[in-house]
């Protein structure tokens, strides 16, 4: 059995199996850095929201042997033409730190680049601000996310100009293709 890992869109068959592997990930990744009580609140927020996976196929799905270890995409923002938003990234817990994560994160900048995006934002947990760093995301901004009306999240707004993706489109001579 092949047990390389592969990328592709999000189906709708995928939506619930992606939307528990969000919680697992939540809350084996990020309890250290919010606690049970607010991953689990923020683990909640997932099954609510598992239905933007299937948006235009922006939303990709990593698989290894088959199993989903990964989800990520991005989204356009809806009053700056430039500007796409990395979001709902998250990687089996038992995967982590395996390249899954940035591999999603790359696949979903040159699909925004490919529609036009030069400059991507992110909202980062606080556990997952040193992967986004590492990826030459910079912090813009701390805020308060209110996932219910008793829980508050902090995260960090992380930025980074896709001059990477321009660099290498200029020495081809051509675009970049998404996937």
């Amino acid at each position: 059995m092949d047990f390389s890992v592969v990328v592709r869109p999000v189906t709708a068959a995928d939506v619930d199996a992606l939307a528990a592997l969000q919680e697992a990930s939540i809350m084996r990744l990020g309890i250290a850095c919010y606690g049970e009580a607010k991953a689990r609140a923020w683990a909640r927020v997932g099954h609510q929201f598992k239905h933007v996976l299937l948006e235009d196929g922006r939303f990709l799905l990593a698989e290894w042997g088959g199993r989903p270890v990964g989800v990520g995409g991005w989204s356009p923002d809806s009053l700056e033409a430039k500007l796409a938003w990395i979001r709902y990234l998250f990687v089996a817990p038992d995967h982590a730190r395996q390249g899954i994560g940035r591999r999603l994160v790359a696949a979903a900048e040159r699909g925004a680049y490919s529609a036009g995006r030069r400059r991507f934002e992110v909202w980062s947990s606080l556990n997952a601000e040193p992967f986004y760093a590492a990826l030459g995301y910079r912090r813009l901004r701390v805020a308060r996310w209110p996932v219910t009306a008793a829980v508050e999240l902090d995260y960090v707004l992380m930025g980074k100009p896709a001059t990477a993706l321009e660099s290498r489109a200029r020495s081809r001579g051509s675009s970049l293709s998404p996937g």
